[in-house]
This record gives C-alpha cells, structure tokens and sequence, in this order.
C-alpha cells in the first residue's frame, strides 16, 4: 500500500515539474492543481500531465517535432503564446478531458465534431466550475485522449474531433436550454455521473468510485430498423419515416422496436387524423412485411377487481384489466371471472374507429392478447 501510495506521489510530483516547466507556473501551485479534486478523473484515470506536454511535440497533427509551435490557445497555427497564469489552468484542462471522455469515440473517418462548436458545448457543459475554454485548449485535451484530429476541408484555426455527433449534439441540445431533448436515446452513458462527481467535488463531499464504461449491449429494433429504411419512398409511408428519422435526430423521437411502440408515441403527441391514418397504414405494411412480429399492444390505463363470495364452490373476483385503444379515444377491456366454478374471461375492443381498423391477432389467450391492423390481414 505505501508503495502505490508512493507511486501515486511521484506522478503527481513529475506531473507538477512538468506542468512548471512547460508554463513557468510554481511548482507548489502546479503541486496543488495536480492534487485537485477536480483534477483525479471522474470517467477513467487521473490524466497525464506529462502526456498532455508530450503531445504539443509529437502529436502527429497538433505536434510541432523540433518546430515552431503547430498550436495555440487560438487553435491551429497561432502564433500566439499560450496564456497562462491562472490559479486553475490545469484543473480546468482536467475538466476539459473529463467531459471529453463523456462521448464515445468515433473513427478518423467519422470525424464529424467542430472543435470550436465542441468548444462551446463542453464550456456549458462544465459551467461553473470552468466558464471559458478556449478552441486549442479543446483541441489539445482531444490530442492527449487520442480521439482521431482531422483537418477541415478549408485550413484554419479548427479541426474536426473524432467523437459520437449524436450524442454531441444531444449535450448541446441539453445544455443550450432552449429546446431542450424529449428522448434520450443518444444520452452519453456517463453524463449523470460527471454531473454528480462536479457537484460532489464542489461541495466537498467524497466523489464515487470512477465511471467504467460498460460493454456494449446490442437491442434489436426491427421496426426502427425497417421504418428508417422507408425514408427513400415518395408516399406516405415514406412521408411518415422522414418524419421519424427527423425527431430520432433532434431528439424528440424515441427510436421504437415495435409498431406498438411508434403508435404509442404517435397517439401521445395528438397527432393529426391524416397523420395516425398514415402510422396505420404504415403499421400495416410492418405487419405484412414482418408477419412474425408482435402485434400491437396499447397502452395500460388500470386493472380493478371486486370480491365475489361465490355460489358455494368458494370466493373469488371479478377482475378488469383496461388499456387504451389504438387510436386513443376508446379502450379495450379485459374481463376475467375468477370464481370457481365460472371461470369466464374476455376480451373487448370498444371503439367504434378502431373495430373498422384493427382485431385481435389470431390464437392468442384472453391475457396474452395483441392487435393487429386488418389491412394487413390477407383477404380470401
């Protein structure tokens, strides 16, 4: 134990010198931000200050290799000296790596993120405990994770960063405040818990143990996955996928594995009539094309039962289950008679729009009950 203790001492103590040397800031000021707590990683370990110098020399896109500085506070090819003097420099470009590892890399090819856009998000995002970040700061934090760094098509002062742009722009979205996201699909995994490590750290209590990123989990979406591939078609079941793959994009539309999903979304948002007759038209091309799936079940409302003292085979209940109808104006009803010696049980559509558009999937029990468009029925 007092050797990793001692260990950890002599990095943070290389790391101090190093972060000196490079700023010309003390060595007990450059001791007491390495020893930060805000600066001992919330998401992974505590970064390398060593490693962060390193890359201004040898980085392959932002290092200078015995030249001039390629890098500046300015971003790309400013001549500028970096300015710093503050009492929180390295603190803040911990923070700078901490909220860059919130984003899943992405790939070189990928590469989608504008560092001054990125910049901004990241300085809302950290606000208060860091309020300015500038653009090669960002870059450099980038360069020091090894996210992919990748030229824009006209030179200047920007790169493009190698990080998940969905969930980028849902942070953005998130903390811009003005449209604030409905679904959260493209949420980074670990946002709540740097949210909450800032804000422990700011109050001084203790901070939990580091995020670890957790091993993908593949969900299948197979009506997400057809509907998106509809997008092309100059119909109205194309119409209704544009639509979809718009709301997944901006967040307002949550990515939907079944036709009971999409139409439980549908219904929720008081579309219009011509949209819920497009959704179940739509729907009904699913079901054909997919005649396996799961068929449509709406939404739970409430389940109610009265005691019943029997007939002399014994008490039992009258049990009512009632959920919403497809359409939402009416419901289907479940009724169960649970006294020996009866035992009935059924179930019922009652909506006068949905009985024209809808029935109950073929061999399927009163409980396990599912419904499924008629036009995707095959006719005799």
């Amino acid at each position: 134990m007092a050797s990793s203790r001692n260990n950890s001492d002599r990095a943070s103590q290389q790391d101090a010198r190093a972060w000196s040397a490079l700023t010309g800031t003390k060595y007990t000021a450059s001791l007491r931000q390495v020893e930060s707590p805000f600066a001992q990683g919330f998401l992974g370990d505590r970064f390398s200050v060593r490693t962060l110098v390193g890359v201004l020399d040898d980085h392959p896109v932002v290092g200078s290799h015995g030249g001039p500085p390629v890098l500046g506070d300015n971003g790309m090819w400013d001549t500028t000296p970096w300015r710093f003097g503050t009492k929180k420099d390295l603190v803040e470009m911990a923070l700078v790596v901490e909220a860059l590892r919130l984003f899943t890399p992405a790939t070189e090819a990928d590469a989608a993120v504008h560092s001054y856009r990125l910049k901004h998000t990241v300085e809302k995002l950290l606000a208060p405990h860091c309020n300015y970040v500038t653009n090669g700061r960002l870059i450099w934090a980038a360069a020091a994770l090894g996210l992919p760094l990748v030229e824009t098509e006209t030179p200047g002062p920007n790169l493009l960063v190698g990080i998940s742009e969905a969930e980028h722009d849902y942070v953005r979205q998130l903390v811009d405040g003005s449209t604030p996201p409905t679904a959260h699909h493209h949420r980074p995994a670990a946002l709540d818990h740097l949210e909450e490590s800032l804000a422990r750290c700011a109050a001084g209590t203790p901070v939990a143990p580091r995020w670890v990123r957790p091993a993908p989990v593949v969900v299948a979406t197979p009506f997400h996955d057809w509907l998106i591939a509809q997008a092309d078609r100059n119909d109205r079941v194309g119409d209704i996928a544009r639509d979809y793959v718009g709301g997944i994009e901006y967040n307002i539309q949550s990515i939907c594995a079944s036709g009971g999903d999409f139409l439980e979304e549908l219904v929720a948002s008081w579309p219009s009539a011509n949209a819920y007759d497009a959704a179940v038209h739509t729907i009904a091309e699913w079901f054909m094309a997919s005649p396996d799936a799961d068929p449509v079940r709406p939404k739970f409302v409430s389940r109610s039962s009265d005691d019943v003292s029997g007939w002399g085979a014994g008490a039992g209940d009258m049990e009512k289950v009632t959920f919403l109808c497809p359409c939402g104006d009416g419901e289907v009803v479940e009724e169960h008679d649970n006294v020996p010696g009866f035992r009935e049980h059924s179930v019922n559509l009652w909506c006068d729009r949905c009985r024209g558009e809808w029935d109950f999937a073929p061999g399927r029990s009163v409980r396990d009950w599912g419904l499924i468009p008629l036009a995707s029925v095959p006719q005799p």
